[in-house]
């Protein structure tokens, strides 16, 4: 159950799911689509708040598009300041026991002047797509207030749930909170001929975003979005969860089955979504179809402790409520802990607060069956014909890149840990300032490797040249103790293999510009997670979550696009301050002049 720590608590499920508008496009065309200054209200029992949003709506609009049909966006940015968000680091752990991230309220934290002063500086990335680079919402490629830029989206990938949302170097993270996302729907033939419920009322997006409110003087919400932070802890983990712009709502369902396409939208939190009917789990009537990158090969259940979600991953669903009588009521609950790290939990559990996890209210969503038709379509055994797994023979030649997944103390007091990702080169020497890989490789013998750091911050020379068309492999190692969702830009990837990995790191063996650990993959560790992968990311993806003492390799291939790109950790307050790193995507031919 909930714990009621603010005055005059929120009631659950009493607002109606909203649902954005739709744009649906047919052929090539042209939109304008303006950044707005509005008010919002997240909740019937909150006064409105002033958000920062796409066509004056949270979430935006949402694009619907034929595969192969180009799009031109005209972005004007016409917001103004300051940002409608107050962001503080508070001062304090807890009061009276409660985590200070649990409240709404400032909690003694002093307001950040820097974020106060933010005008709004914008540049919109179409997360998912297949886009040339001088569309792709590179970071520092902003446009100010009164300013416009023109994109082109040709849309010529499998049918997917894509999203746009705001990129701006070193300030996503309020951008983002402030409102700006939207939702954009790929559709092919392929999806059609599966005949899968295809917009509302039976298709239904639910973007999921978590958010805090400043408080008035009598103790009561304002209305005022806040970005609080522990002196600890970098990420904002905030306690109320809104699903497409309304905190706990309600959707009122007929007995029939019903296709969701759910985004988590946070900055940094995970959910791991249960849901229940007369307080057991009930995840039968689930079915995940798709993933990131678009459709599953088949339609597979979600795993026994819920559906993961890290920022930015989706999932394509059908929930079967053909079985139940009018009147019932099911409800959708997370029970990820933040930070997350992976490890498992009983979802009979998830109706629980857990206020160490950071997580008060554990309430996401009520499900409501009313009157209306039992027709309860059946998913087809094969949905996706145009996608195979890796043939592990094909991927012995395949060039290997490796990227460890860092936290650095900070050497200013008071500042939490950074985290950054270190790119690395192979080296044949043994020098101690070097991660060490240990596996066993085909033989069955133990094989070592060593590794040199070449790049720690964004602005570090660029390492990574991938030829179009030629598979590689990016090896991702974590060496910290949380889950880390990694975000490719361009095209979308396979995960080969999740690993469990043993990380020793020495006193003193993360600086500046040198990474030393020693990695023992493949060798069991003792921390409740499970390192394997799930029936549900064997698709295609453009996020993958990378676990503490994990090591992921994914299968990336630049088919269409050449030109400058970027991957990064999708927990926003990691991206911002320096998570993230170029990549540039070279035709064959230009190569030997490189």
């Amino acid at each position: 159950m909930t714990v009621n720590l603010i005055p005059g608590r929120l009631n659950p499920f009493v607002d109606l799911l909203p649902v954005p508008p739709r744009r649906v496009i047919k052929a090539p065309t042209r939109l304008t689509v303006r950044l707005d200054t509005v008010t919002h209200r997240f909740h019937r029992d909150l006064p409105l708040s002033r958000v920062w949003a796409y066509d004056g709506l949270l979430p935006g609009p949402t694009i619907e598009v034929d595969r192969g049909i180009q799009v031109e966006v005209q972005w004007e940015n016409h917001l103004t300041g300051p940002l409608p968000v107050v962001v503080t680091r508070t001062s304090i752990h807890a009061i009276e026991g409660v985590p200070v991230q649990c409240l709404p309220g400032r909690s003694g934290g002093a307001v950040d002047a820097d974020a106060a002063a933010l005008s709004g500086y914008a540049v919109v990335h179409l997360h998912g797509a297949m886009t040339q680079a001088t569309s792709d919402g590179w970071t520092e490629n902003l446009i100010a207030p009164g300013q416009w830029t023109l994109d082109t989206y040709q849309n010529d990938q499998r049918s997917a749930l894509l999203w746009y949302h705001d990129h701006v170097m070193g300030v996503t993270r309020f951008d983002l909170y402030a409102g700006l996302a939207g939702l954009w729907i790929v559709r092919d033939a392929r999806e059609r001929e599966l005949q899968l419920p295809e917009g509302p009322p039976y298709e239904l997006p639910l973007m999921l975003a978590d958010r805090n409110f400043d408080t008035a003087a009598d103790g009561s919400m304002s209305g005022q979005l806040l970005h609080k932070t522990d002196p600890d802890v970098m990420e904002c983990f905030s306690p109320f969860t809104t699903v497409n712009g309304v905190i706990w709502p309600r959707v009122d369902v007929e007995p029939t089955t019903y296709r969701f396409r759910v985004l988590n939208g946070s900055n940094a939190r995970t959910y791991r979504l249960v849901l229940t009917h007369d307080g057991q789990p009930d995840h039968e009537r689930i079915l995940q179809i798709g993933s990131d990158g678009g459709l599953l090969v088949a339609p597979v259940p979600i795993p026994a402790q819920g559906l993961v979600l890290a920022s930015a991953e989706r999932a394509d669903i059908l929930i079967d409520f053909s079985d139940l009588a009018l009147g019932t009521e099911l409800t959708l609950w997370n029970n990820a802990p933040s930070p997350f790290n992976g490890a498992f939990a009983d979802p009979s559990t998830a109706d629980t607060a857990d206020l160490a996890g950071l997580l008060p209210y554990p309430e996401v969503l009520r499900f409501h069956v009313i009157d209306g038709g039992r027709v309860a379509p059946t998913p087809r055994a094969v949905l996706a014909t145009d996608f195979h797994r890796a043939d592990p023979e094909l991927l012995k030649d395949c060039l290997v890149r490796a990227i460890a997944l860092v936290e650095q103390e900070s050497n200013r007091e008071g500042e939490p840990s950074m985290l950054t990702m270190r790119e690395l080169t192979e080296s044949a020497g043994t020098d101690e300032s070097e991660i060490t890989l240990v596996e066993v490789g085909p033989d069955q013998n133990e094989q070592i490797s060593r590794w040199r750091t070449v790049a720690t911050r964004f602005e570090d020379r660029t390492n990574f040249f991938p030829v179009m068309g030629r598979a590689e492999i990016w090896r991702l190692i974590n060496l910290t103790g949380d889950t880390h969702p990694i975000h490719v830009h361009l095209d979308a990837f396979q995960i080969l293999n999740r690993q469990p990995a043993a990380v020793e790191v020495p006193d003193g063996g993360i600086t500046d510009t040198t990474t030393i650990a020693t990695v023992r993959i493949s060798q069991e560790v003792d921390d409740g997670i499970n390192h394997a992968l799930e029936a549900n990311e064997l698709g295609l993806k453009d996020t993958v979550r990378v676990n503490a003492n994990e090591v992921v390799d994914i299968l990336v291939r630049f088919e269409a696009f050449a030109g400058r790109f970027m991957y990064h950790c999708h927990i926003l307050e990691h991206e911002d301050r320096d998570m993230m790193r170029p990549f540039v995507v070279m035709p064959p031919e230009l190569m030997p002049f490189m």
